[in-house]
């Protein structure tokens, strides 16, 4: 299935972009790639870096949820890009310490 993120790549980006301007400080950067999913649909796999003092225990789930949900109602892969959306969080330190290009 061709959707419309695999259509206009470069219009996807700036709209990412925009969500990860509008959470500001919430988030140091988000990556994504669009791909395919275990069961074949279209889906963006959203890589974000978080501050170190989000991703402390007692504020783990609320800080991922509230980004995630963020990303979601302003962007809505589903239903205006035709791919589901998967997240992955990583603190800024784990990132450092990875150096992972992807994340980069």
């Amino acid at each position: 299935m061709y959707t419309r993120a695999f259509a206009r790549p470069r219009e996807f980006a700036d709209e990412v972009a925009k969500v990860e301007q509008k959470l500001g400080d919430k988030v140091i950067r988000i990556r994504y790639s669009l791909d395919y999913d275990s069961t074949g649909d279209p889906a963006v796999k959203f890589r974000v870096v978080m501050p170190d003092s989000s991703l402390v225990k007692d504020k783990l789930l609320d800080a991922t949820q509230d980004v995630s949900n963020v990303i979601e109602e302003e962007l809505q892969p589903e239903e205006r890009w035709g791919v589901y959306a998967y997240f992955n969080f990583r603190a800024q330190s784990e990132q450092e310490a990875m150096q992972e290009p992807a994340w980069a």
